[in-house]
């Protein structure tokens, strides 16, 4: 589209929309309704564009805009635009195609519903903001709120937000180039793409940890979430008061961004899987009341999470370590959501997760309970873990689903001792209903 066209178009949307200047002057266009600033400090964010692709940006920020009334202004025209990210208007301007000013109370998830709807959108930086989440075009930053609009923007570009601030989780995370000193990798445990996970160690401490990374794009959901965003979910809710002191969650230690990747630490737990116990045979030597300590610790931690408004969505063998005293420790919260905060991922609707043989994808996220399913068959196969080992050997990555259902009631059809079988009915029915 011709330079022309395009600005008669971006002009005649404002105008449609009742967005205009307030003087021939300003640069800015503003909605027809009263800013609704109450304060003199607080956190703004910028949604970028490039000329090319601002219309469609403006456009789909109206859209969203009539469902969330956030107070905004945007730039007046297509040439001011061309200016401003020319840095025209000063360098610390360039990229502030819209401004917004959203309730100092709501900040955190204003800004993740843009950072999901602008998540496929290409931008360009805002020197004098923090990219959030490592979005290309959705930038914040605390400083002066501008209560009339007329006022020359005086504000302090070091300025740090105040204790009664809104907590950005992003804000706090340290932007690397390379992994920190003190971290030092000792063994691939995992890799697969831009993705792995490492045991390291951290030589300020002397402890073994457990380094996970994933670089932004990577295992990219329809919604926009991708693995990125569920390392920092993790960490979100691994930062939980309520997980921090529970004994059955690992316990987090860093999380920090290098380039375009998110890296999370946690502790290192001396113990081994369900999985590689079930795979070695120690599950089949393990007592029914030994199991039942096992699967009690699970339906406790697992019953906690519901109750905090946060669905695992990965019960597994993998995603449990049980320490030498039998002792349980839930790992890899990476497909937890919940009802508020990082792991809500703005509200967008998330695919079915899980491990083959603990989730039924079909209808798990139908129900909140959807975790009672997986517990039901962590108990059927902790008593029977012959069949565990007999269900995974049947199956790999390309086996399909109905091909799963069929090779998973082959192998649970042994009945339950009697009081267990109530039990696991009991979560499967919770499931259901």
């Amino acid at each position: 589209m011709k330079k022309s066209n395009l600005s008669k178009k971006y002009s005649i949307f404002l105008n449609i929309n009742n967005i205009k200047k307030q003087s021939s002057q300003d640069i800015w266009a503003y909605p027809s309704y009263a800013h609704s600033i109450v304060a003199d400090y607080g956190w703004k964010i910028h949604i970028s564009a490039v000329v090319t692709n601002a219309l469609e940006i403006a456009e789909k920020f109206l859209k969203l805009n009539k469902r969330y009334k956030l107070d905004f202004k945007i730039i007046s025209s297509i040439s001011n635009l061309e200016k401003l990210n020319m840095g025209y208007y000063g360098n610390s301007q360039v990229g502030k195609f819209i401004t917004i000013y959203p309730p100092q109370d709501k900040v955190l998830n204003t800004l993740e519903i843009l950072y999901y709807f602008f998540h496929n959108d290409i931008g360009i930086p805002v020197g004098s903001d923090f990219s959030y989440k490592l979005s290309s075009n959705v930038y914040y930053r605390f400083g002066t709120l501008l209560l009339d609009s007329r006022n020359i923007d005086k504000r302090d570009k070091q300025l740090k937000p105040f204790k009664d601030a809104e907590t950005i989780p992003d804000y706090t995370l340290r932007h690397l180039h390379q992994l920190p000193s003190n971290y030092l990798i000792l063994k691939v445990l995992k890799k697969m793409g831009p993705t792995g996970v490492f045991l390291g160690l951290d030589i300020s401490t002397r402890k073994k940890v457990i380094i996970r990374y994933a670089t932004k794009l990577y295992n990219l959901e329809l919604s926009g979430i991708d693995e990125n965003d569920r390392l920092l979910s993790t960490s979100s809710i691994l930062n939980m008061n309520e997980i921090k002191n529970n004994a059955h969650y690992e316990n987090i230690i860093d999380t920090f961004y290098v380039d375009t990747s998110v890296f999370l630490v946690t502790e290192y737990i001396d113990g081994r899987t369900l999985d590689e116990m079930a795979l070695d045979g120690e599950l089949d030597k393990l007592s029914n009341s030994q199991k039942m300590h096992i699967f009690n610790q699970m339906y406790s931690s697992i019953t906690n999470l519901n109750k905090l408004g946060i669905m695992f969505r990965d019960v597994s063998f993998n995603n449990v370590i049980i320490t030498q005293n039998l002792e349980l420790k839930i790992i890899d919260f990476n497909y937890a959501v919940s009802q508020s905060g990082l792991p809500n991922f703005g509200g967008r609707k998330v695919n079915p997760a899980g491990t083959y043989g603990f989730y039924n994808p079909v209808i798990q996220m139908k129900y909140h309970n959807s975790d009672k399913y997986g517990l039901a068959k962590f108990l059927y196969f902790l008593f029977y873990p012959k069949a565990y080992v007999q269900f995974i050997s049947q199956i790999d990555i390309d086996t399909s689903y109905s091909r799963i259902t069929d090779i998973l009631k082959s192998v649970t059809c042994v009945p339950l001792p009697k009081e267990v079988d109530i039990l696991y009915h009991s979560l499967l029915d919770e499931f259901i209903y």
